[in-house]
């Protein structure tokens, strides 16, 4: 799900760029960059699950 929102983000930024509406294009790029770094803690906590003897603290 996460992929798909992140995808969908990333053709509205290109609409809004393509349509030169900027003030619009910058507000997407921030929600596209949160967006992503959650996506990536998301993976990383699956990672981490996955193999935890590997991240022992």
């Amino acid at each position: 799900m996460m992929l798909f929102e992140h995808l969908a983000l990333t053709k509205d930024e290109a609409v809004a760029m393509l349509t030169a509406n900027y003030e619009a294009r910058i507000a997407i790029y921030d929600e596209i960059e949160h967006q992503a770094l959650t996506m990536a803690n998301v993976m990383a906590a699956g990672i981490i699950n996955q193999f935890p003897e590997l991240f022992k603290v």
